[in-house]
């Protein structure tokens, strides 16, 4: 364990996070809604649309097809101890089958990257020569922005699925904090609320236990309520655990929930005050499900109530974008058995494969669109067939993603990922690839800076979740400048410029990485490449 001399009491700890921040509490929202089969959701705060981009992903393939599509396969008396691909299988990570989803924030910058993020994908006609094909959508999705507050009602939200809100009710002024559980939990009362929020007592990790005050660079409370150090100028608190538990026990009972609590974010050194357990995770999570105490109709009468009573600006959403993404021609549409397996000989042939993995060949789109979507049917065309064997490996065989598929009769062995003796690495190289301009010295080290996690004195913490969204202060100045944390119109304006300048294609806000105190808690900037 580190020593860390008396004399250096007054400068901050190393502070590293594996994965970054922002990364973990997106993992745990994702996690959440993939137990929990959500098709439905509105991201709170959705900012550049960091969470909306990989909920907009199409699902490499369908929920298993109804009896009807894909009759039980008759008992095999010759093999009684293989497992059916509709039973005891597994993919290590269950698929999102999303349908619907909005996104709400009150920066139009931000949701013109949101907007890109989460169009449609335009194919060409050079995409079918392609090494790398686009993945083929087999649900229909519909995608909405709305540019707008979230003490408005927007009567499409009621009864939505799940509502996610990932470090946005810190930011929110106090004339709008009051809104924040009666619109979410009463007006929309949707079956499950997603929320992360900074937690105050894992700030002390990054100094000593006696070290001064000075030594803590952050941002005094903009309030003045108290006389706390928060992680970001915008915040407006930072709850101990204790204020997060009363607030979440208060919530639930106030609107009929249930709520499990937790943290995400460690740091990757260890304490050398062994203050982990004390100290707990750098990032509130907590997952409100609605619980049969109260009907949704006494919530959404409480809630709408409420929100009457606070007289808040009423400006209603405007619907910034619709995107519709189709589902693919032959989705729920498969051909025979018969030339299902017909095609995977044909491929395997073409390229003289004896053995492929199953969710290999699934990706050529010339096998995939005559199963509908359905991966079970291909499952099904290779064991009727008599010329492919599957074969289920790995441990017990339940890992669909370890299965292969034998061509039998084939001639050559299992090929190796490997270059073989005799071969070079450029027999591996796609055909379309090209050389790019050799790294200068340093580039690692400028691109890596680049999307880490800053905080202070160069601890690592989140650089992605807070301003990506205009959930902030100067809430008087909304109604001039579209967004809250300016002090005057024209701030607002010269900053998102600068800030949301687009270049060469890419996403950045480099900019803030001047200033080592603003990515404390990964507030001030969004790297995305």
């Amino acid at each position: 364990m580190e020593i860390i001399p008396e004399d250096e009491y007054d400068q901050e700890l190393k502070v590293t996070f594996v994965p970054e921040l922002y990364l973990q509490r997106r993992i745990w929202v994702l996690n959440v809604l993939r137990r929990e089969s959500v098709t439905r959701v509105l991201d709170v705060g959705c900012g550049e649309g960091q969470l909306l981009l990989p909920l907009s992903q199409p699902a490499p393939w369908l929920a298993p097809p109804p009896p009807s599509v894909l009759p039980p396969s008759p008992p095999q008396s010759e093999q009684p101890q293989e497992t059916s691909h509709t039973k005891n299988t597994t993919d290590e990570i269950p698929n999102l089958h999303i349908s619907h989803l909005h996104g709400l924030d009150i920066s139009k910058y931000d949701l013109e990257f949101a907007a890109r993020e989460t169009a449609p994908q335009k194919s060409t006609p050079e995409d079918k020569y392609s090494f790398f094909q686009p993945q083929l959508r087999w649900e229909e999705l519909e995608v909405k922005l709305w540019d707008g507050g979230l003490e408005v009602i927007n009567e499409e939200f009621v009864d939505i699925e799940c509502i996610v809100s990932t470090e946005v009710i810190e930011h929110l002024p106090p004339e709008i904090f009051p809104a924040f559980a009666p619109m979410l939990l009463g007006v929309y009362h949707p079956k499950l609320l997603l929320i992360t929020t900074p937690s105050y007592t894992y700030n002390a990790r990054f100094t000593a236990p006696n070290a001064p005050r000075s030594a803590r660079r952050g941002y005094p409370d903009p309030t003045e309520r108290t006389d706390r150090i928060f992680r970001h100028h915008d915040h407006k608190f930072e709850w101990t655990i204790e204020e997060f538990r009363a607030w979440c026990e208060d919530t639930t009972k106030d609107w009929g929930y249930e709520v499990e609590m937790s943290g995400v974010g460690r740091s990757a050194e260890p304490d050398p005050w062994n203050r982990e357990e004390e100290l707990g995770e750098a990032s509130f999570v907590a997952c409100f499900r609605k619980s049969a105490t109260k009907e949704d109709s006494e919530r959404e009468s409480r809630g709408r109530d409420t929100i009457e009573k606070l007289t808040l600006p009423r400006k209603q959403h405007e619907l910034y974008v619709t995107h519709n993404h189709p589902m693919h021609r032959s989705a729920q549409k498969p051909k025979s058995l018969d030339e299902i397996a017909s095609m995977v000989v044909k491929k395997m042939d073409e390229y003289h494969d004896a053995f492929i993995r199953l969710e290999e060949i699934w990706f050529w789109s010339e096998v995939s669109t005559l199963c509908g979507g359905w991966i079970e049917i291909l499952i099904r065309a290779v064991e009727e067939s008599d010329d492919l064997k599957l074969l289920k490996e790995g441990e017990d065989g339940v890992s669909r993603s370890m299965w292969r598929i034998q061509r039998v009769g084939g001639a050559n062995p299992p090929d190796s990922s490997w270059p073989q003796e005799g071969e070079t690495s450029l027999d591996y190289i796609p055909p379309e690839w090209e050389p790019e301009e050799e790294e200068t010295e340093g580039s690692y080290q400028e691109s890596f800076a680049g999307d880490g996690d800053i905080s202070w004195n160069n601890s690592e913490l989140d650089t992605e979740d807070e301003e990506r969204h205009g959930w902030s202060n100067a809430f008087n100045q909304l109604k001039e400048n579209d967004g809250w944390g300016w002090e005057s119109a024209d701030d607002a304006e010269d900053n998102e410029a600068g800030k949301h300048a687009p270049e060469s294609g890419k996403h950045s806000t480099g900019w803030a990485s001047k200033d080592l105190n603003t990515g404390w808690d990964g507030d001030a900037r969004e790297q995305m490449s």
